[in-house]
């Protein structure tokens, strides 16, 4: 498995999901490990795109995100997942949190 030349990440990018460090470097998920590509926030929203070895770990990698202290203003956040090596049958995983509490899964 190649790491990009991306170590995997400290323990101040592990308290802070949404920091400059957590841009940088590889988490660990059962499945395997993923990183947060991009972020923007749009009103209450807030959107990550995330890159993981196994798209089975997006619900668990979106409820760390919504547990970051970074997360507390939206009301909505929806984590795109891709796989880290694409094929012709890989699809991207879509988990939406609203504050209800509610975790929404689809597959593109």
């Amino acid at each position: 498995m190649q790491d990009y030349g991306i170590p995997p990440c400290p323990p101040s990018a592990e308290l802070s999901l949404f920091s400059p460090n957590a841009l940088q470097c590889w988490f660990t998920a059962p499945h395997g490990r993923w990183r947060t590509l991009d972020h923007q926030s749009h009103l209450e929203a807030l959107v990550v795109f995330v890159e993981a070895r196994d798209v089975r770990d997006a619900e668990t990698i979106t409820r760390r995100l919504v547990a970051d202290e970074g997360a507390r203003p939206y009301s909505e956040i929806l984590a795109y997942v891709r796989p880290e090596m694409p094929d012709v049958t890989s699809r991207v995983r879509r988990v939406r949190w609203t504050r209800g509490g509610t975790f929404e899964t689809m597959d593109f």
